[in-house]
């Protein structure tokens, strides 16, 4: 649970970051390149967090539950290598996005461009995670007598790996976007100028908007 809360705000910050910063371009308005940035920020210490809550995940499910999680790798494992290799794209794409802020402040497009490939790692990992879970939920793609693989595809995209999907990646946005609200919400308590105050509050406008706006369809979209 506690890595998948860390995770949802690694996942869900990285959206509407990207949103802001295009938006603070097309506007001319420095106001949303700062937001974007100061997002950006929140998300080392939560990605270094997930990664340490996920290992410690891994190796207890290996140590608690070895014949299941042998099972679960002979199905997998060819999607378990890509997952890796996502995990270390998305951690390079993360830092290289955040510390080129503001080398690329006058190429702009290339550091949006950087951004949007961290989006698609961040979602790809998320996919790749579904499909395991899900298979535990709505298996397919196996013999129903010995459990023995038949087709991979029909286990990854079994009949409930779709629709979680669309439900965890509007949630991932709602979580963040609350966080985030929350977040602005103790910076404006300790801030001590006027200046600082109305940034913060305005932040935490801009969270609560876009937790509430993915609030809206998150139910029916778990429904």
């Amino acid at each position: 649970e506690l890595h998948l809360m860390f995770a949802a705000f690694v996942l869900g910050v990285p959206i509407f970051a990207i949103i802001v910063e295009i938006i603070g371009v097309a506007s001319k308005d420095r106001r949303y390149d700062r937001l974007a940035h100061e997002f950006t920020k929140l998300l080392a210490a939560a990605f270094s967090t997930t990664a340490a809550l996920g290992g410690l995940l891994t190796f207890t499910l290996f140590g608690l539950f070895p014949g299941f999680m042998r099972y679960l790798t002979g199905i997998f494992h060819g999607t378990m290598y890509v997952y890796a290799l996502l995990f270390f794209g998305e951690a390079f794409s993360l830092y290289l996005y955040y510390y080129s802020w503001e080398r690329l402040q006058n190429r702009k497009w290339l550091h949006i461009a950087l951004g949007v490939l961290l989006n698609l790692m961040g979602t790809a990992l998320m996919f790749i995670a579904n499909s395991w879970a899900t298979f535990m939920m709505s298996p397919t793609g196996v013999d129903k007598e010995s459990g023995n693989l038949i087709s991979l595809g029909e286990a990854f995209a079994n009949p409930l790996w779709m629709p979680i999907n669309v439900h965890r990646l509007i949630a991932n946005v709602c979580f963040g976007g609350f966080i985030v609200g929350a977040y602005a919400a103790i910076k404006f308590l300790s801030a001590r100028t006027e200046e600082e105050k109305a940034h913060y509050d305005w932040m935490g406008y801009i969270g609560n908007f876009i937790g509430i706006a993915a609030l809206i369809p998150l139910p029916f979209a778990g429904y």
